[in-house]
């Protein structure tokens, strides 16, 4: 690649942020077609010395099709950006795409995807040194709680750092209580930090999605000691209606997080105990098998 192409690509590049930044998506198009094809081969392979060019160009793509709302292109370039191999990006660019992977995996509620994009989008920008690494942290935890992870991402080390950031101090407090399953100050939290939780957009819209999680899993922590408890009555631990209760129930049984049915006429949750007939001759026989297995090799020692 010669100096006047590096020229061009450079100065090109500097001219798509205005136009980025202006709206100006009509010409902005028109501009990175040309720059994206010199990063091709002729069959359309990515040229090898090119690979990092091409990232920097498809950057500025993410960044129109997330500014316009355009879903489907926007997992297509991300797709592109991701079969990219022979490429060493700035940080803050990486990190960026990374983030829009995981906003993309979060719309396909794929969320243990969307937390590694995250995990990877926070690394990058951290190493960066750039605010959005603050922003993406609150990402990463919110993926982790949806994910059901048992991992806190912020009692890493790189996280720690950032406990004091007034976004960061919230949504430390929710993941606390989420870890308790402890409804009312999970609740409390989220109705007491509009400005740092339900004052981010992109979060306000899996609030849904998370308080379902969690109560799903206040459920579980709640019915489990009990053979028989009132759906009425796990309604009011977590802090919801008898109709969704009674469909997280059904959710909980399919998905054999927890063993029972329930009755309809009656209104109770019905538990059977791990502990059955079944599992208890299960045992007596695989003991019976130990036993005879050590007579049989005492005669053949005698013998």
């Amino acid at each position: 690649q010669t100096q006047s192409e590096r020229l061009w690509l450079r100065t090109s590049l500097r001219l798509a942020r205005i136009l980025l930044g202006q709206a100006q998506f009509g010409e902005l198009a028109q501009l990175l077609a040309p720059l994206r094809q010199s990063c091709l081969d002729e069959a359309g392979a990515v040229v090898m010395e090119r690979g990092t060019q091409l990232l920097e160009v498809y950057a500025v793509y993410l960044e129109m099709h997330e500014a316009q709302g355009n879903a489907r292109q926007l997992k297509e370039v991300f797709v592109q950006c991701d079969a990219i191999r022979s490429a060493v990006p700035h940080p803050r660019i990486m990190g960026y795409i990374r983030e829009c992977g995981g906003k993309i995996h979060m719309g396909e509620r794929s969320w243990a995807k969307a937390q590694a994009c995250f995990f990877d989008a926070f690394k990058n920008y951290d190493e960066a040194g750039v605010y959005q690494r603050v922003e993406v942290l609150k990402y990463l935890v919110l993926a982790s709680m949806l994910a059901e992870s048992e991992v806190n991402p912020l009692s890493s080390p790189e996280a720690k750092s950032f406990a004091n950031e007034p976004p960061i101090r919230a949504i430390t407090g929710l993941v606390r209580a989420y870890e308790r399953h402890d409804v009312r100050e999970f609740e409390r939290i989220l109705g007491s930090s509009e400005s740092a939780i339900l004052g981010d957009p992109f979060i306000a819209g899996y609030i849904a999605d998370l308080r379902r999680t969690f109560r799903m899993q206040a459920l579980v922590e709640v019915a489990m000691p009990y053979t028989r408890i009132r759906i009425a009555a796990l309604a009011d631990r977590i802090r919801a209606s008898l109709a969704e209760t009674e469909e997280l129930l059904v959710m909980l049984i399919l998905d054999r997080r927890l063993a029972g049915s329930i009755d309809q006429e009656s209104g109770t949750l019905i538990l059977v105990q791990e502990t059955t007939d079944r599992a208890q001759h299960a045992a007596l026989d695989k003991w019976a098998a130990a036993i005879g297995g050590l007579l049989r090799q005492s005669y053949a020692a005698a013998s």
